[in-house]
């Protein structure tokens, strides 16, 4: 059997502490009207076939009369969640176990653990089969696609067990789902601060006041969340950038990745485990709401300690960071 490896094909997600193809779609109406979302697949004859046991806590079990053979791509919603769907633009974080068609075989699965799922742009702008099938499903849902094998994984080494058009069944567990910048209502930037501008993919840009340099920890919230506020401890979804003020130049973007980032909101400093985010930026995040963009300007002192910067920050550095609020899980 060819090897398949889900890290490979999927990107795996996992939660970072910042230490300092194309088939024809068919558009049919999601479950509740008032989401006004788009189903980008319907049921069919095949995926109606899987029944499916165990959904959500791990590998599944499934049944379907073998062998299974797909006509294109189909999924059948097993369980529809709730909350908001995942929007085009947006990110779906997820879980998934795959198997084969012709004899119920288990193939592979993502890690089913707390606080690493997989993580995928929605309908992005480069084709890939998760982001496309996954638009419009809602936290807790449960879904089985039926496809092919090269749908799924792409190119394959062929044998005589699977082959690029053999089906498999992908059944998917979506975990969260997040928009694609921060949704809260704009408010005036603090003077003496770096000035936002951010591009229509997400991308945040900086330019830098004539002025001195703060040496003391400085918070500004340009637009206003109103979901749930970051508790200590608090897992949170961010799309951010981090800047050096002294060079001017970026030393992190979770837009060179792809996919938001997930931030333990605990100052590194003092954690028992060691697990957390730099002391400035822990006591800028911790209080503010979900939805919200942050711009903060952190001095040495509350920044990363002494030989523990990453590439790109030079000691005694003051770093800037803006970050859109996506998630927040207390």
């Amino acid at each position: 059997m060819p090897l398949f490896t889900l890290p490979r094909l999927l990107g795996l997600a996992s939660a970072i502490a910042l230490v300092g193809g194309g088939a024809g779609i068919l558009a049919v109406s999601a479950a509740n009207a008032d989401d006004q979302c788009a189903l980008p697949l319907a049921s069919g004859t095949t995926s109606d076939l899987v029944a499916v046991a165990g959904a959500g806590n791990g590998v599944p079990e499934v049944s379907f009369p073998t062998p299974l053979v797909t006509d294109g791509r189909q999924l059948t919603v097993i369980n529809e969640g709730a909350g908001t769907p995942a929007p085009s633009g947006g990110f779906v974080d997820f879980d998934v176990s795959v198997f084969v068609g012709s004899d119920e075989a288990f193939l592979t699965a993502s890690s089913y653990q707390e606080g690493n799922p997989v993580r995928r742009p929605v309908a992005g702008v480069v084709p890939e089969f998760f982001g496309e099938v996954l638009a419009c499903q809602k936290p807790g849902a449960t879904v089985v696609i039926t496809s092919t094998v090269g749908d799924v994984f792409g190119p394959i080494g062929e044998d005589d067990y699977l082959q690029q058009d053999s089906t498999i069944v992908v059944v998917v567990d979506v975990r969260d789902t997040y928009p694609a910048s921060a949704t809260g209502d704009s408010r005036l930037p603090q003077s003496g601060l770096p000035t936002v501008s951010q591009a229509p993919t997400g991308h945040h840009g900086l330019t830098f006041p004539n002025a001195p340099i703060p040496d003391e920890l400085r918070i500004s919230i340009l637009k206003q969340g109103e979901g749930d506020s970051i508790a200590e401890g608090a897992f949170v979804t961010a799309h951010l950038t981090g800047f050096v003020w002294e060079t001017r130049s970026v030393f992190i973007s979770s837009f060179d990745q792809g996919v938001p980032l997930s931030l333990v909101a605990t100052d590194l400093t003092t954690a028992a485990d060691g697990v957390g985010i730099i002391p400035g930026l822990a006591e800028a995040l911790i209080g503010v709401a979900e939805g919200s963009q942050v711009l903060v300007s952190i001095p040495p002192s509350l920044g990363y300690p002494e030989g523990g910067s990453p590439p790109g920050v030079p000691s005694q550095a003051t770093l800037v960071y803006v970050l859109d609020i996506l998630g927040v899980n207390n």
